[in-house]
């Protein structure tokens, strides 16, 4: 799927060039399906209506997709069963909300305390989707093909009291999901709350969570600045997201035509979205400010970041430990690899 990131910016400005550059004449018209486990408010959501409609204007309305947005067709427990199944035709969803099925994938998905920003671990799950085997089995273990990858910036907590200090984290009640976040959570004394994102505010505003755990700009579009008027500045690193996914076999059933027009948007909607991480992330800090949440700075970032000095090598140990480990350290060399390109 990799182009330059100047062919991308070419794709963007050009607009109908692919359409031109591909013989659509075998393309079925077709409206695809796509169930979503997030509201379209967010900065992924919209990269995602971008490589949508570069579809359709791509295939010159062959191609249509309707959206179901914020689990209208399915909650996520269910999302990954209905696009395996052909209840849907697309579908994204977190791989970590299934642990037991993406343990490979789960790596960039999740794990805190790892990448700086969403650009890198982007790159390191783009990396593995199209080159490591164990990605690839697992995916196809799972019976779905990846159309589009998403990032997020650096996770930070919204509170309901401020925190400043590594003591101050004791005893609070974060919001998690996953295997991972929780982990680091119980490390650092905090009580981890596995829910879903859209629980996040109602969980705030009844009292069963302290924090929220999440970046600036989901935080911004969950309005969560109205339950948690405390922001903290504290960085639990950045990860790679949910993933887009379709079937392997609707996958198969499409012309290369089509394929070729896909990967053509996929370029296009991953470059959108890494450029809107930072515009994103200030706009909903200043519309988090404007409503009167105030940013607390968090003291001990340092002695935080010490507690987890490697946390590819914590990974990789746990998937050793569950039997593994010929998996989990090709995936961890893959993921080094492109960490030491990037710098």
């Amino acid at each position: 799927m990799k182009i330059t990131t100047l062919g991308a910016a070419a794709l963007v400005l050009t607009g109908g060039l692919g359409q031109q550059a591909v013989a659509q004449d075998d393309i079925p018209n077709m409206t695809l399906r796509w169930a979503h486990f997030a509201p379209d408010a967010w900065g992924s959501a919209k990269a995602e209506q971008l490589f949508a409609k570069e579809i359709e204007e791509r295939t010159d309305g062959k191609v249509k997709v309707q959206f179901f947005w914020n689990g209208s067709l399915g909650g996520p427990s269910e999302l990954m069963e209905m696009v395996q199944t052909g209840a849907v035709d697309i579908a994204s969803f977190p791989p970590t909300y299934y642990p037991a099925q993406w343990p490979m994938i789960g790596l960039t998905n999740s794990l805190p305390m790892t990448w700086d920003d969403a650009d890198m671990a982007m790159d390191v799950q783009e990396y593995q989707i199209e080159n490591n085997e164990a990605v690839q089995q697992e995916l196809a273990d799972n019976g779905l093909k990846v159309l589009l990858i998403h990032g997020l910036p650096p996770y930070r907590l919204q509170c309901t009291q401020p925190v400043r200090t590594m003591e101050d984290l004791e005893g609070l009640r974060i919001r998690t999901f996953g295997s991972w976040p929780p982990y680091v959570m119980e490390q650092i004394g905090a009580i981890p709350v596995s829910v879903t994102l859209g629980e996040v505010y109602e969980g705030l505003q009844r009292g069963s969570l302290d924090c929220g755990y999440n970046p600036v700009e989901n935080a911004g579009f969950l309005k969560l600045y109205e339950v948690a008027p405390y922001w903290i500045d504290i960085n639990f690193g950045a990860i790679a997201a949910y993933s887009t996914f379709t079937s392997q076999e609707n996958w198969e059933s499409w012309p290369d035509s089509l394929k070729q027009i896909v990967e053509e948007a996929y370029e296009v909607a991953v470059e959108y979205e890494k450029a809107n991480f930072a515009p994103l992330a200030e706009q909903h800090l200043a519309d988090a400010r404007e409503a009167g949440a105030e940013v607390i700075e968090f003291e001990e970032q340092d002695k935080l970041e010490a507690m987890f000095p490697d946390m590819l090598g914590t990974w990789e140990q746990a998937m050793c430990d569950e039997g593994m480990c010929e998996e989990a350290r090709s995936v961890v060399a893959d993921t080094k690899r492109v960490m030491e390109e990037q710098q």
